[in-house]
């Protein structure tokens, strides 16, 4: 089984790691890292630094990405290292990159709107930043705009269920 790859987002590509996060790839951002602070710290983790500094364009393990616009970004990443975004959506906060735990409804119940408490069945929690998760309208919206975003890709996976943020 290979190994999914971990990356390293410098500062200009927030959104960029939310929406791998939210695919469930594991990516450090910092934006209190400079870029030669970001990608000692991606090395010494074995994680591909991302980046759009073009003084940093020709290291071994980086990936310039080329475009200012994310959807672009987040092709580019998912074409150079393509990963089982299947297997894994959903599966990481978006906001601090720790992994998600399923959690009982009763443990959310004071955390989430009465409204998504009484439509909702499953949770998850960030036990790092304690955010909470459940599936959503947007989580299909994200599905289908990742899988229009791939689809000139033929061959990669599509997207799998999990709960989204609301």
């Amino acid at each position: 089984m290979t190994e999914e790859p971990k990356f390293a987002a410098d500062r200009m590509l927030g959104r960029l790691a939310r929406w791998l996060r939210l695919l469930g790839a594991d990516v450090a951002w910092r934006p209190d890292f400079g870029g030669h602070e970001l990608l000692r710290l991606a090395r010494s983790e074995g994680r591909v630094m991302l980046t759009r500094d073009s003084r940093l364009r020709t290291a071994r393990d980086v990936l310039f990405i080329e475009s200012n616009f994310f959807r672009e970004q987040l092709r580019q990443v998912l074409t150079a290292y393509p990963f089982d975004f299947h297997a894994r959506t959903f599966s990481r906060c978006s906001r601090c990159n720790s992994p998600l735990r399923a959690v009982p409804r009763s443990v959310v119940a004071h955390r989430v709107p009465p409204f998504v408490y009484a439509s909702q069945e499953r949770f998850s929690w960030c036990p790092t930043c304690g955010r909470v998760y459940w599936d959503a309208t947007h989580l299909r919206r994200i599905r289908d705009e990742v899988e229009r975003l791939m689809r000139p890709l033929a061959g990669q996976c599509s997207l799998g269920q999990a709960p989204a943020r609301n």
